[in-house]
């Protein structure tokens, strides 16, 4: 058998989460407590290569750096929409795959290859076309390994809550002996077994973990403070701030260095998000860099208890989500004032800005600045000033190639 000298996720272009697909590919989106390239990096059996369409290369290179998308001999090629974490039995399958070999979902997407020498190469050209294909030659088979295709899939009850203890285990097995903390007298739990805290976490008086439904994980320097309740599986990222008295209900994970409070429930942050004050949050996703305004609310069931449906994009399709609860997706950079109301399956564009009393309701143009006195479009210089401004209150800066993808989007200027 082809000795296999890399892992190499790819992005099929066949997955759309709306605003969130705008700046990020399909292995960078977290699907839990990580991403699939974080579950992949944090394995450590094999290098990590990447591989997709135009449309993200530039921001994916800048990102993950030159080595991320460095040649390699042989390789498993791992589609980046796998909602199933690489645990041991999934390696296994993976691993007995034969050189030349692909399995494929009933969708004849292409769930994992392993491919070498011209047939590899000549797949990630067709990734970078933006249609991978597999050579004739390729043997297929079918799986039932889920991908998924849309916001709502992730959400799942039972893949979201399974993507989450496997992180967490994942995570947690990375930890030294020295960096396992343990749980404050001042702090309340239930099956502590199942509750792993880094010993650089800071957990407040009052503090209730329970562990009944799942697994609870608050990583390294992140911070729970007095009175909150966190219910797993659940998944506080790491420097991540729970703000005094919040609840964090179960299927919850919170990137790296977000702002959690008041009620949130299944919900994804993807990373350096605020909702630092009370109000309701459920059935959502949310990407990088949103800030919510205090007492910013969503409506997660419609009054009919019917199936919700929604738009990605404004001008895209109404779809059926399948889903009796779907709250909101939020795009990166958005910004809602205080008070706002967020209807049932809204989807906000990236960028938007979002100051007026009437609620959000259906989907929302990237870059709109929506107040009472109407909807017109985001400057694009003021827009990166405060891009910028937020970013540097974590330490961080606008990528080159982020601003140039945004430069070239319909903003004013």
């Amino acid at each position: 058998m082809e000795q296999v000298s890399a892992i190499l996720l790819f992005d099929d272009g066949r997955g759309d989460l709306g605003p969130l697909s705008d700046l990020r590919a399909s292995f960078e989106q977290r699907t839990g407590g990580l991403t699939l390239l974080e579950c992949a990096v944090a394995l450590r059996t094999h290098p990590v290569r990447v591989a997709t369409g135009r449309q993200y290369a530039a921001l994916v290179a800048e990102r993950l750096g030159a080595e991320a998308t460095a040649p390699v001999a042989a390789a498993i090629c791992v589609n980046g929409r796998m909602h199933a974490r690489m645990d041991a039995a999934l390696r296994e399958k993976f691993d007995a795959l034969h050189a030349g070999a692909a399995i494929v979902d009933h969708d004849g997407a292409i769930v994992a290859a392993r491919l070498a020498g011209s047939a590899l190469q000549s797949f990630i050209a067709s990734v970078a076309a933006g249609s991978p294909q597999l050579s004739a030659e390729i043997a297929v088979t079918t799986t039932d390994i889920p991908l998924w295709s849309r916001p709502w899939h992730l959400l799942d009850a039972t893949r979201f809550a399974a993507a989450i203890a496997a992180d967490i285990e994942a995570v947690s097995a990375t930890w030294e002996a020295s960096e396992r903390g343990v749980v404050p007298a001042h702090a309340a739990h239930v099956e502590v077994e199942r509750l792993h805290i880094h010993a650089t976490a800071r957990v407040g008086i009052g503090v209730v973990f329970d562990t009944t439904g799942g697994a609870i994980l608050i990583d390294r320097g992140a911070e729970v403070r007095h009175g909150s309740i966190i219910t797993g599986p659940a998944f506080v990222g790491a420097k991540t701030i729970v703000s005094d008295r919040s609840v964090i209900k179960a299927r919850t994970a919170l990137g790296p260095q977000c702002r959690a409070a008041g009620e949130i429930g299944s919900v994804i942050f993807q990373g350096c998000t605020n909702k630092a004050h009370d109000g309701h949050l459920g059935d959502a996703l949310l990407g990088e860099w949103v800030n919510l305004g205090a007492g910013t609310i969503n409506s997660n069931l419609l009054n009919t208890y019917g199936d919700v449906a929604m738009r990605l994009r404004p001008s895209g399709p109404l779809e059926r989500t399948g889903r009796q609860f779907m709250g909101c997706i939020i795009g990166d950079h958005a910004k809602l004032a205080i008070g706002t109301r967020i209807m049932t399956g809204a989807s906000i564009g990236t960028g938007a800005m979002w100051a007026a009393g009437a609620a959000v309701i259906g989907a929302i143009e990237p870059f709109a600045w929506v107040t009472d006195d109407g909807e017109r479009r985001f400057r694009l210089d003021k827009f990166m000033e405060i891009a910028t401004t937020v970013m540097a209150r974590r330490g961080r800066s606008p990528l080159a190639a982020e601003s140039a993808t945004l430069a070239t989007w319909p903003l004013s200027t």
